[in-house]
């Protein structure tokens, strides 16, 4: 008889294509994988993969049992929801699944309020690209997530949450501070903290350049808007951030000036259809939208009189 272990690293190999990639999805060793299939090919009695230009490749009859699993996955997560929604949502398991700049910013935030009077509940927090959050969700290994990007996916419900919009943040002596809103292709005139072209925020700012047929220049390239944030507060230079990340900060030795073209942001809450939400992930998801409406963004210092 095969186990719901045995189902799970069955689905895991056809949804990654190999044994090794499978091994670090479920945090196991490689062999341990291995030896796990073919022990459910001897159950079963017929095989499961057959191997193509380094993958495996799932039989017919492989791909008829992970369909069928599936619905003993969703059963068992159903049953899960029922017992955290008994306990009145104090109690329970969330696994959540953000993109960096969600979860090096505001999210510690929520997550310090969110946890009073819930000593009880365990918290798994992972960060991701939109892919890989859109991965966790499909295959029900995440409750909840949080992304600024959109994804697109028949199987997910996604519900913004919160709107924001992009900063420019500079020391206050910098001469930008100056201004009462920063034109973003003036950013090419100063030490420009910037991100990645393939990151969210860098498609974003790549947008504007390209409208004026500029190319974007910058001092430093990084990936999150936490590592731009300090190195604007260091007086490194000058970095565009999403106001969601100036939530709770203190801007006395920081100008945050919003940006001209203004950048709206969203935060977005995604689910995956395939599964029914619980109790406690729709009580974060409330929480969540209820704490960013109730916290502006810090008021920036006003410009000097000259």
């Amino acid at each position: 008889m095969i186990n719901p272990r045995q189902l799970e690293v069955l689905c895991a190999v056809i949804e990654v294509g190999t044994t090794a990639r499978a091994a670090d999805l479920l945090n196991v060793s490689q062999p341990a994988v291995s030896n796990m299939i073919r022990h459910t090919e001897d159950l079963v009695g017929f095989p499961l993969f057959v191997r193509e230009r380094g993958r495996l490749v799932p039989t017919r009859e492989a791909q008829h049992i992970a369909q069928e699993a599936q619905y003993l996955f969703m059963q068992q997560k159903r049953v899960e929801n029922i017992i955290n929604e008994l306990r009145g949502g104090t109690v329970g398991r969330l696994h959540l699944v953000v993109t960096p700049s969600i979860g090096h910013g505001i999210l510690p935030r929520v997550i310090a309020e969110f946890v009073k009077n819930k000593p009880k509940l365990k918290l798994s927090i992972e960060l991701g690209s939109i892919d890989e959050i859109i991965e966790k969700l499909v295959s029900g290994r995440a409750d909840l997530a949080l992304s600024i990007t959109q994804p697109r996916h028949s199987m997910l419900s996604v519900r913004p949450v919160a709107e924001g919009r992009m900063m420019c943040v500079c020391p206050t002596d910098h001469e930008m501070a100056l201004s009462e809103r920063v034109n973003v292709t003036d950013l090419n005139h100063v030490k420009h903290i910037s991100y990645a072209a393939g990151t969210p925020l860098g498609q974003i700012i790549d947008t504007v350049f390209s409208r004026q047929g500029l190319e974007r220049r910058y001092f430093c390239e990084v990936r999150h808007t936490a590592t731009a944030l300090e190195m604007a507060i260091s007086g490194l230079g000058v970095a565009l951030v999403d106001s969601f990340a100036l939530i709770g900060r203190d801007l006395t030795t920081l100008a945050a000036r919003p940006t001209h073209p203004v950048l709206p942001l969203s935060i977005h809450c995604i689910s995956c259809n395939l599964f029914p939400t619980s109790n406690l992930a729709l009580q974060f998801q409330g929480f969540f939208s209820d704490f960013l409406k109730n916290h502006d963004i810090p008021a920036a210092k006003p410009l000097p009189i000259i």
